[in-house]
């Protein structure tokens, strides 16, 4: 059995990784166009890991009798992601990504359940395998959009 500060930590975790921007463009519908599909694909098939890891994390929780949190909506800044262009969502993805990273890394600095902590080992090394990812993604799908002429003019 867990301590109370650790169960409430993975609860966190969940909750965090079960409503992550990653999670909700599984349902934003990216614009693509036909060359960029495999890239979609790609990327589902990392919200599809990223879920299960979710899934897991909330399935270790019940095996150590803690109950699995209220996941919430999504926050709503997400909705402004809703039918973007692939080219302008894998760079916000990125930035996710790292803002995700650096908090399971802090949150597992203050694990100190064994089981517990190789939970969050599992996850936090998912996520930098996909930050990865993600990077060559965004590199070989740059945003036409913000670096447009239009784009530049509006900024300067």
């Amino acid at each position: 059995m867990i301590d109370s500060r650790t169960a409430a930590l993975l609860q966190d975790i969940v909750r965090r990784e079960s409503r992550s921007l990653l999670q909700y463009v599984s349902e934003a519908f990216p614009w693509v166009t036909p060359e960029e599909r495999a890239a979609l694909a790609e990327l589902q098939k990392m919200i599809n890991e990223e879920r299960r890891a979710a899934q897991a994390l909330g399935q270790y929780l019940v095996r150590q009798r803690v109950p699995p949190p209220y996941l919430g909506p999504y926050p709503m800044e997400y909705t402004t992601i809703n039918y973007v262009s692939l080219d302008h969502l894998l760079p916000v993805l990125v930035e996710n990504q790292r803002q995700a990273i650096a908090r399971l890394e802090r949150d597992l600095a203050a694990v100190t359940d064994a089981g517990a902590r190789e939970q969050v080992e599992k996850i936090l090394a998912m996520k930098q395998r996909h930050l990865t990812t993600l990077e060559a993604m965004a590199a070989a799908h740059p945003d036409r959009a913000a670096t447009s002429p239009a784009a530049v003019a509006t900024v300067s």
